[in-house]
């Protein structure tokens, strides 16, 4: 009996172990904050916010928290975000699934796209493959939206989407700042 519990414990997917600690990182601005395994890596960029599992699970999966509109050059509106994913759908791309989402409390979309096209490193060697995505896209309030994503490859995808949606669960937004009002 000793035996038979040690392998189960032994067995036991890694997102169970994961979701037992978490931690929870808060903007410093309250903008939002986000909560992630404990043993999951996290980095900062310009607007974003990535954690990576541990291990070789964190070179082949990563969730991103974002804010768009990133510059000029990027989507200024959800819809436009959407429109430039969709633009590779039938080419390198295709769409997995679509639907309505809920996150933070607010109505989302949900996209899951597949790259069908084999891609390659700087080498020309083809990486594992294929390549998966899966985005929550948040709609505009104010002057910004936000963007969860979850982009991996193989069974690391797989384990990761069970996290992605107990972050999109745990995600919470503040409120956008009310536009000032107009003078007579």
């Amino acid at each position: 009996m000793k035996y038979f519990l040690l392998l189960t414990a032994a067995l036991a997917p890694a997102s169970w172990s994961a979701s037992i600690d978490s931690t929870r990182y808060a903007h410093p601005r309250g903008d939002y904050a986000l909560t992630y395994p404990s043993d999951w890596k996290r980095s900062m960029g310009l607007q974003a916010v990535l954690v990576r599992p541990p291990g070789a699970a964190g070179r082949q999966v990563s969730v991103t928290f974002e804010r768009y509109p990133l510059g000029k050059d990027s989507p200024a509106t959800p819809q436009g975000f959407e429109t430039e994913l969709r633009a590779d759908v039938g080419r390198i791309k295709k769409l997995d699934s679509e639907g309505p989402a809920t996150v933070a409390g607010r109505k989302a979309r949900r996209l899951a796209l597949t790259t069908t096209a084999v891609l390659k490193d700087s080498y020309g060697s083809p990486l594992p493959g294929p390549r998966r995505e899966l985005y929550m896209i948040l709609p505009k309030e104010g002057d910004y939206y936000y963007v969860l994503k979850l982009v991996g490859v193989g069974a690391a995808f797989e384990q990761a989407v069970p996290e992605f949606d107990r972050i999109a669960a745990g995600l919470t937004l503040a409120k956008p700042a009310a536009a000032p009002a107009k003078k007579p």
